[in-house]
C-alpha cells in the first residue's frame, strides 16, 4: 500500500499565499471610511440625476437637501480618512481633521453655555414635533415631515454640543 502526503502539503493551491497579519484597526477603518464614501458618492450621483429628471418643486426641494447633508458627510468622511491614513503613514495632511490634546479652555463660561444650547436643542425639537402634530396632513403631511427632520438635527447637533461639553470639562481639569 502506497504511503499517502496530506494534501494541504502537497498541493500549494489550498494556500497560495504565505500567512500575513491582519491590517491594523486604523487601516480596516480606512478601508470601512473609503468604501462608505464611495457608496455614498454614488447615492450622491443618484439623488443629482433624479432631481435633474423632476419636474415637481416639493420633489426638488426634498431630493436638494438630502443632497446637501450627503455632500457635507461625504466631506467630513474623506476628512476622516486622511486624518487616519496621516497617522498610519505619518504624512502631515493640511486638510485633515485637527486634533488638538491637552489645550486650555479660555473661556470659564463655555460649559454653562454649551448646557444652555444642548436644552434648547431639545426644546426645539421637541417644540417642532408638537407643532407638526398640530397638522399632521397640512400640504399632504409635507411640513410635519420638514418639522421632523429639523428636529431630528436638533438632536444631531445636541449630541455634538455634548461632546464638546465633554471636551471642555475635561480639558479644565
Amino acid at each position: 500500500m502506497p504511503e499517502l502526503a496530506p494534501v494541504a502539503v502537497n498541493n500549494p493551491w489550498l494556500h497560495p499565499l504565505a500567512p500575513t497579519s491582519p491590517p491594523s484597526a486604523s487601516e480596516r477603518l480606512i478601508r470601512a471610511l473609503e468604501a462608505h464614501a464611495s457608496a455614498e458618492a454614488h447615492d450622491l450621483g443618484v439623488c443629482e440625476e433624479l432631481t435633474k429628471r423632476s419636474a415637481d418643486p416639493v420633489f426638488k426641494l426634498l431630493m436638494e437637501l438630502l443632497i446637501d447633508d450627503e455632500q457635507r458627510h461625504h466631506s467630513l468622511l474623506l476628512s476622516m480618512v486622511r486624518r487616519l491614513q496621516e497617522e498610519v503613514e505619518f504624512v502631515p495632511s493640511p486638510t485633515a481633521l485637527p486634533v488638538v490634546e491637552g489645550e486650555s479652555v479660555a473661556d470659564p463660561e463655555l460649559a454653562t453655555m454649551l448646557r444652555e444650547l444642548i436644552r434648547d436643542e431639545h426644546e426645539g425639537a421637541r417644540h417642532l414635533r408638537h407643532i407638526a402634530r398640530q397638522e399632521p396632513h397640512l400640504y399632504h403631511g409635507l411640513y410635519p415631515l420638514l418639522l421632523e427632520a429639523i428636529a431630528r438635527d436638533s438632536e444631531k447637533h445636541a449630541t455634538i454640543l455634548r461632546y464638546l461639553l465633554g471636551r471642555a470639562e475635561n480639558r479644565r481639569e
